[in-house]
Order: structure tokens, then sequence, then C-alpha cells
């Protein structure tokens, strides 16, 4: 039984005050501009981007500042000093061949993260986020574009890997619609290769991708990773993996899946 009071407390005492009040915006409709800009801004570098886990001090990490443009979205906070810094610090990290990649020193994922997996995740990754954004006119996105255009296997496939696929089909999506041919023609890879693992933030991040490609809510697929996140719930209230907050930021991304794909209906359907 999917327990959100559970892990809105569970957010309310583990969370950074940052995670708190993108909780509250998110689920509980508080909203306070100003506050969220004084937070966004307590965890920025100087060169516009955010360490590794928020780690105030530590070295900018490409992975974490896109993802604070990602949740500036959602906050409605793209305007605000801290994500246009945020977006050029993004702009500045960027290949011109069109792709990302973290220093050795800023791999979140491990090793793999410095090679070519890693460029190819990482690209797909920030690509979906400046698109999220609004970014779509930008150079940084048409390069991208280009970049993962000239990647496609059997020409319906971004990459081999199940993982950058879905980021890379959620970056399409968003940029050039759900209808478009490209997406199209790369949803049934996905379809056919969504997750069995039992990690929420992968499940999340696939479902989320589904959705920008157009997959109903209720589509079989969706509905069982709904209920597959509900059974997973921690005695805690909370979701995955308890290092660096990562649990609490988890947490937050599979309460705004559930929402979006009827939570409760998921519930009484069980």
């Amino acid at each position: 039984m999917l327990d959100v009071e559970k892990a809105l407390e569970y957010i309310e005492l583990e969370g950074t005050d940052l995670d708190r009040y993108r909780s509250r915006f998110l689920f509980r409709g508080e909203r306070d501009d100003v506050m969220a800009t004084w937070l966004l801004g307590s965890y920025q570098n100087q060169d516009g981007g955010y360490p590794l886990h928020l780690v105030i001090g530590e070295q900018s990490n490409i992975s974490e500042t896109a993802k604070i443009i990602a949740h500036s979205s959602q906050m409605q906070l793209l305007r605000s000093p801290c994500c246009r810094k945020a977006l050029e610090y993004i702009r500045s990290c960027q290949h011109p061949d069109g792709f990302w990649q973290e220093s050795s020193s800023q791999l979140e994922l491990g090793e793999e993260m410095g090679g070519e997996w890693g460029r190819l995740w990482l690209s797909a990754y920030v690509g979906r986020a400046l698109c999220m954004a609004a970014e779509q006119e930008s150079a940084e996105v048409k390069k991208v574009r280009n970049y993962f255009l000239g990647l496609r296997v059997n020409g319906s496939q971004f990459t081999s890997s199940p993982s950058i696929h879905f980021l890379a089909l959620g970056f399409f999506a968003l940029l050039e619609g759900p209808q478009c041919g490209l997406v199209r023609e790369a949803l049934p890879y996905a379809l056919a290769n969504f997750t069995r693992s039992k990690e929420p933030r992968l499940i999340t991040v696939q479902a989320e991708c589904l959705l920008e490609a157009g997959v109903a809510p209720d589509d079989p697929i969706l509905k069982e990773a709904g209920r597959n996140l509900i059974k997973i719930q921690g005695s805690d209230g909370g979701w995955g993996e308890s290092y660096e907050g990562l649990r609490i930021r988890t947490t937050i991304d599979v309460l705004g899946l559930l929402l979006k794909l009827g939570a409760w209906r998921l519930v009484d359907e069980n």
C-alpha cells in the first residue's frame, strides 16, 4: 500500500532545506520564489555549477548541475539568476562535437562514466535537462541533437545501451514532440527493453521518458512499473539507496511519477 504521508514525512525529517522546499512545492502547492532562489544559490559554485551530491565547496559537476536545472524547471525558476548561471556553466562544458563528459574526479556512477558509455549517458542526460529548461532552440541542444543522430544503430536505436536509449528518447520527444518520426521509430526498442531492475531511480527515469514519448499513463508497462514502485516503498517511507541524500531525492522523483500515473488508482486496482 502506498503511504504518501509517510514519504512526505521522511522527506521533511531527512531532507535538506532544498529537498523540503521542492517536496512542498510539488506535492502541497507551497511556493516562495525568494526562498527557493536563495536555497539554489546557497549550493552554487562561483562558476555557476553545482557540486556532486550538493556537497558545498566541492568542484562543480555536470550531471548535478543538469539535475538542478531540471529541478528549477519543475519549481518554475528558469528565469532566476541561479538557473541562468547554471546554464552558462553547462554551455562552457560542452565539447565542440556536441557531447559532455565528466572529469575523472566527478564520476557519480563509477569508472564507466569516464569512457564512451559515460559520455553518451551524460550527453543524453544533459540534453534532456536543457529541453526541460525550454532551451530547445539553443546552440547546445542543436549540437547534441546532431551528435546523437550520428550514433543511431539500425536507424531506430540511439545506442546499444537501453539506459542511454531511454534518455535519448526523452530528449528527442521533448525537443521535437512525441509524434515525430524519430521518436515513433525509437519507441518500440524502449518498450521492449524497459528495465526489470528493482532500482527505483532507474524505473522512474525510464518511465518518465516513456511518458515524454507519448506513452499513456494507463499503458500496461507503466501501470506495472507504478505497482512495482509501490511494493518496494521502504518502511521509513522512502525509496532507493541511502547515501549522500540520494534516497531523499529519489523519493521525491518516485512520488512525482506515481502522481502522474494515478497512484491512488494503482493502489485500488492492486
